[in-house]
C-alpha cells in the first residue's frame, strides 16, 4: 500500500484523489480464491514516517474549545508566525489542529513512538489487513506468517528509523505485535468445523462461499485509510457458485466476466462507498495538502456510473458492497425503472421529450416516485452468507423474491404534502409518523425490492432484464437512508424553528448514489424467460457451520458447568451496550464545584469557566465506548463503559467450539433541549452546546409542537455492530417507537456479520466459536467511532474455567414478545442511556483518562416549559 506522491487520479474517470491505495489502484484488485484454498499475501507499508502527535489524557475537541480560548489560541499562533489573524472559522482550527492543542496546553506524544494504539485517530501511515467476514485464524500462524490479525502494525519504515535514532521516550525494540515496512499474510480458508465439543476431530469443511472484503485495520488509522481508498473485494466461490453456474451456464466454473450460457449470465461486482466525513492525513509532514474530501460518488472507485448492456431475458448476479465507513453510509439498494439522475442534492426524474426528436425533461423525484418505479430483485445472500430458512424443522439455503417483502404496505416516508402544506413540515410528520407503533416501524425498515444495507454489508442479487423491456433503461440506485441517526430529524426541526433551510455544505442534505443503468436492448436470450427462484431447488445443502443455532447448542453440558461453576443446563449469555456522542452537539453540563477545585490542573483540559459557570468540555477522543458488564438483571447500576483495551479484564471470554446468546444496547440516544438561549437561559452555554433532557420521542415532538425551539440538541446513532472471524444468528432487530416500546424488523433470523444496533434499541444474536482460540474484536463500523474506542476485544479460550458467559435459565427466540425478552434481558432507562453515553474508561497506561471523573446528575426537565 502507498501512494506517496499525489496528487494523482488512481482510477479511470475519477478526479478525486484518495490518500493511500493498494498497488497503486483504487479499490484494490478483486480476489476470488475456492473454500479450501490458502491465501498468501505480502503487504508492504510503502508510506512515509508518522509525523503527527496525539494528546495524553484529559484534553478537549479542538473544534469545541471556549471562544474566549479559541480566539487565543488561533492569535498566539498567528502572531508567532509574524501574522494577526484571530478568526475562529473551522478551516483555520483544521489547518492549525496540531498547534492547537499545544496551546490548550494538552500533553503530546509523538504518533511515531507509540508501541500499543490510542483512541484517537492517529498514525495514519501505520496499517494492516482485515479479511472481513471469513471464517480465519485470527493471530499469528504456527509458521510465524499472519491470520486475520487486526491487533498487527505494519509501521512504515520512517517510524523505526526515528526508533533506531533513540528519541526521547521511543522505545526502540519492536513489540511482538510490530513489524516494519512489510508483512505475511496467510489464510487457509478450509478449516472450518475441524473439531467439535469434547474434543472430536472432524473433518474439516470448506468455507461457504460468498461475497467478502478486506481492508485495513489498525486502530486509530482505520477510518481514514478504508474512507480513502484501501478496500477490496475477497470473494470466496464455492457449491452454492457450481450449482448456480450450472443451471445457468452448463458448467460450473466459467469465467463470471463474461456472458456465459442461454440466459447471458454473469457476475458484477459493485462497491458503493459514499463517505460524508473527510479523511485527514493528520501524520503527514506539515504543509504536506493532507486533508481529502470525498467523492460525491465512488462506485467501484469511479466517478460516475457505468452503464449495464442486457438483452431481454438476460440475468446477472451482482456482488453488491456498502463500504461506506461514517454516519452518513447506510443505503437502500433497489433497482428503478426508468432514468434518475442525482445532481444539485436533488435526485431527478428522466422523462422522454414529446417527440422522438424533443430535448428529454427532467423532474424532481418524490419518495412515492421511487418507491413506484421499484422493480423486482431476488436475494441470494446477506454479508456474503447465503440466505438459509427452515422449513418443516430442517434448514435449506434459499433465495427471497423481494417484490413479496412487505407486499402492499407503504412507508410513512413516502407520504406526499397536502395541497398548501408546507413541505419541510410534511416531511417532518412523515419522520414523526414512522414511529408511532410497531406497524409503522415496521413500514420504515422493511420495503418491497429494497435492500437494507448498513457499513459494512454486503447483499448477492439477482436481475433479470424482463423479456419484453427491449429499449428500456433501469437505474441501480443506493438510497440514502434517512433515520439511521437524528441528523434528519433534527436538520428538519431547525428549518421550521429559523425559517430558513435546516442543511448546509457542512451538513448537507440526504445524497442518494446512482450506482449504474442497465439498457435493455437486442434481441431476447436463446433460453427464454427464465424463473430465477427455480434456482432456490438447485442450492446445496446447508452445511454444518450455518446451521441455525437452536437452543441446545447454548447450554452448559454437565462436565463444563462443573468447571465453569455454573448450573448445569443453563444458557451461555451476555449483554453489553455501545454508547458514545461526538463533540459538536455535546451537552451543557455542569461541573461539581468540588471536582474543579479538587482538579485545577484540568481547567482548559477538562472544564471551563465560561461566564462564571464551570463547564464540562467535550473531549478530544469523544465518549464512544463499549460496556461489557451491561447485564441489568445481574447489576441494575452497571459501571462506566470502556474505550479499546487489550488490557480490559472484562472483554468477553468464550469457550472454543461452543455458542453463546448476546444481547446488544444501543444508549446513543437523542437528548432534546431548550434552543432559545434569550428566554432560557443556560449559564455557561455556547456554540451548539444546550442543556440536554433524556426524554422519550413522544415527548420531545409534543413539545416541539408547542415550541419550535425546543429540538433534538444531542444527535444519537445507530451503531453497526461488526464482529471478527464468526457471522452470528440474529434473530432480533427492535427499533423502538416513539413510547419506547421494542420492536422486531425481522421477518424470519438471518446469518449476518454487521447489524445496526437501533439507537434506544436491541439486538440478539446466537454465535458459534467455533474451530480457533485466540483474541480478536468486535467494534462499530462507523470507523471513526471504532477509532475513537468503540472497539472491545474478544477472546475465545480453551479452558472452560476461563470462560465468563452469564448463565441463564432461559433465553429470547425470534417469535418471544418484547415484554417477555425484557424480562429475561432487562432494558436500560433513558436516564441510565444518558449517563452511559457521557462516561468512559481509557484503561490505557500510555493514555488513558476516566471522563468525566465525577458522577453524573441526570437533569430533570421542568414540567411547566
Amino acid at each position: 500500500m502507498g501512494n506517496r506522491h499525489v496528487p494523482r487520479a488512481v482510477a479511470a474517470g475519477n478526479r478525486f484523489t484518495p490518500l493511500y491505495s493498494f498497488n497503486g489502484a483504487s479499490p484494490g484488485p478483486t480476489i476470488r480464491s475456492r473454500g479450501d484454498a490458502v491465501l498468501r499475501v505480502k503487504l508492504r507499508n510503502m508510506l512515509g514516517p508518522n509525523h503527527g502527535q496525539v494528546p495524553k489524557g484529559p484534553t478537549p475537541d479542538p473544534f469545541e474549545i471556549p471562544p474566549k480560548d479559541l480566539e487565543a489560541a488561533l492569535c498566539a499562533i498567528s502572531k508567532a508566525q509574524g501574522g494577526a489573524d484571530c478568526s475562529t472559522p473551522p478551516s483555520r482550527v483544521l489547518e492549525h489542529l496540531d498547534e492547537l492543542l499545544h496551546h490548550i496546553p494538552a500533553t503530546m506524544v509523538d504518533t511515531s513512538c507509540l508501541a500499543s494504539p490510542a483512541n484517537v485517530p492517529h498514525g495514519s501511515h501505520t496499517t494492516n489487513l482485515h479479511t472481513h467476514g471469513v471464517h480465519v485464524h485470527p493471530g499469528t500462524n504456527a509458521n510465524g506468517t499472519q491470520g486475520d490479525n487486526t491487533f498487527l502494525r505494519v509501521l512504515p519504515r520512517g517510524d523505526w528509523e526515528i526508533r533506531q535514532r533513540n528519541a526521547e521516550g521511543c522505545p526502540r525494540a519492536l513489540e511482538s505485535h510490530e513489524r516494519v515496512a512489510e508483512a505475511d499474510f496467510e489464510f487457509a480458508l478450509g478449516n472450518v468445523m475441524r473439531s467439535r465439543a469434547g474434543g472430536r476431530r472432524g473433518t474439516p469443511q470448506p468455507h461457504p462461499p460468498g461475497t467478502h472484503w478486506y481492508h485495513p485495520h489498525c486502530h486509530g488509522a482505520t477510518h481514514d485509510q478504508v474512507a480513502s481508498g484501501l478496500a477490496g473485494f475477497f470473494i470466496i466461490e464455492g457449491d452454492v457458485d457450481d450449482a448456480i453456474n450450472r443451471a445457468m451456464t452448463g458448467t460450473e466454473r466459467p469465467d463470471p466476466t463474461e456472458k456465459t450460457g442461454p440466459f447471458d449470465y454473469r457476475e458484477r461486482v459493485m462497491m458503493i462507498q459514499r463517505v460524508e466525513v473527510s479523511s485527514l492525513d493528520m501524520d503527514a509532514g506539515p504543509r504536506r495538502n493532507q486533508g481529502r474530501l470525498p467523492p460525491p460518488v465512488a462506485i467501484n472507485g469511479g466517478f460516475s456510473p457505468t452503464t449495464i448492456f442486457m438483452r431481454p431475458g438476460a440475468v446477472e448476479r451482482w456482488r453488491v458492497l456498502n463500504a461506506s465507513v461514517d454516519g452518513r453510509g447506510t443505503k437502500s439498494f433497489m433497482v428503478l425503472e426508468g432514468q434518475f439522475v442525482f445532481a444539485d442534492r436533488q435526485l431527478w426524474k428522466v422523462k422522454p421529450g414529446e417527440s422522438a426528436t424533443a430535448a428529454r425533461i427532467v423532474e424532481p423525484a418524490t419518495r412515492q416516485d421511487i418507491e413506484n418505479a421499484t422493480r423486482t430483485i431476488y436475494q441470494l445472500s446477506f454479508d456474503g452468507i447465503t440466505l438459509v430458512t427452515v422449513e418443516n424443522g430442517r434448514a435449506r439455503h434459499t433465495i427471497k423474491d423481494l417484490s413479496k417483502q412487505n407486499a402492499g404496505s407503504r412507508s410513512p416516508l413516502d407520504r406526499q404534502p397536502a395541497a398548501g402544506e408546507d413541505p419541510t413540515k410534511a416531511m417532518l410528520r412523515n419522520v414523526e409518523d414512522c414511529y408511532r407503533d410497531g406497524e409503522s416501524v415496521r413500514n420504515l425498515f422493511v420495503r418491497p425490492n429494497q435492500i437494507f444495507l448498513t457499513n459494512a454489508n454486503r447483499a448477492d442479487v439477482f436481475f433479470k432484464a424482463p423479456v419484453d423491456a427491449a429499449g428500456k433503461v433501469y437505474t441501480i440506485l443506493g438510497q440514502e437512508f434517512l433515520l439511521h441517526t437524528d441528523n434528519f430529524h433534527q436538520r428538519l426541526q431547525v428549518g421550521i424553528a429559523s425559517g430558513r433551510n435546516g442543511f448546509s455544505a457542512g451538513n448537507p442534505a440526504p445524497i442518494d448514489v446512482v450506482v449504474g443503468y442497465v439498457r435493455v436492448a437486442g434481441a431476447p436470450v436463446a433460453g427464454g424467460d427464465f424463473d430465477v427462484m427455480s434456482l432456490r431447488d438447485r442450492l446445496p445443502e446447508v452445511p454444518p457451520y450455518l446451521q441455525p443455532i437452536a437452543d441446545d447448542e447454548l447450554r452448559v453440558p454437565a462436565a463444563e458447568a462443573s468447571r465453569r461453576r455454573v448450573p448445569s443446563g443453563s444458557f451461555r449469555t451476555r449483554v453489553m451496550s455501545y454508547s458514545g456522542y461526538g463533540p459538536t452537539d455535546f451537552p451543557l453540563i455542569e461541573v461539581p464545584e468540588a471536582f474543579a477545585r479538587q482538579h485545577p490542573e484540568m481547567n482548559k483540559l477538562r472544564w471551563a469557566e465560561i461566564d462564571g459557570a464551570r463547564v464540562l468540555l467535550a473531549p478530544y477522543s469523544r465518549t464512544m465506548a463499549i460496556n461489557g458488564q451491561f447485564d441489568l438483571a445481574a447489576n441494575p447500576e452497571p459501571p462506566v463503559p470502556q474505550k479499546f483495551g487489550h488490557h480490559d479484564p472484562h472483554h468477553p471470554r468464550a469457550l472454543v467450539d461452543t455458542s453463546e446468546e448476546w444481547v446488544l444496547y444501543n444508549c446513543s440516544i437523542p437528548l432534546w433541549s431548550h434552543t432559545n438561549k434569550e428566554k432560557f437561559k443556560q449559564p455557561g452555554q455556547y456554540a451548539l452546546h444546550y442543556q440536554a433532557y433524556p426524554i422519550s420521542k413522544a415527548e420531545g415532538q409534543a413539545r416541539f409542537a408547542r415550541d419550535p425551539e425546543f429540538q433534538i440538541s444531542t444527535k444519537g446513532a445507530d451503531h453497526p455492530f461488526h464482529i471478527h472471524v464468526n457471522p452470528f444468528w440474529v434473530t432480533r432487530i427492535e427499533v423502538p417507537d416513539e413510547q419506547g416500546r421494542l420492536h422486531n424488523v425481522l421477518d424470519e433470523p438471518r446469518w449476518m456479520d454487521t447489524v445496526s444496533i437501533p439507537r434506544g434499541g436491541r439486538v440478539v444474536f446466537r454465535s458459534r466459536f467455533a474451530d480457533y482460540t485466540g483474541m480478536w474484536v468486535n467494534h462499530c463500523h462507523i470507523l471513526m467511532h471504532e477509532d475513537h474506542g468503540m472497539m472491545q476485544a474478544v477472546q475465545v479460550l480453551a479452558q472452560a474455567g476461563e470462560a465468563n458467559y452469564r448463565p441463564r435459565t432461559r433465553v429470547a427466540s425470534h417469535g418471544m414478545p418484547a415484554a417477555d425478552v425484557n424480562a429475561i434481558y432487562p432494558a436500560p432507562s433513558l436516564d441510565l442511556m444518558y449517563r452511559q453515553s457521557l462516561s468512559f474508561v481509557d484503561g490505557s497506561p500510555e493514555l488513558g483518562q476516566q471522563f468525566p471523573g465525577f458522577s453524573l446528575e441526570v437533569p430533570q426537565l421542568p414540567s411547566n416549559t
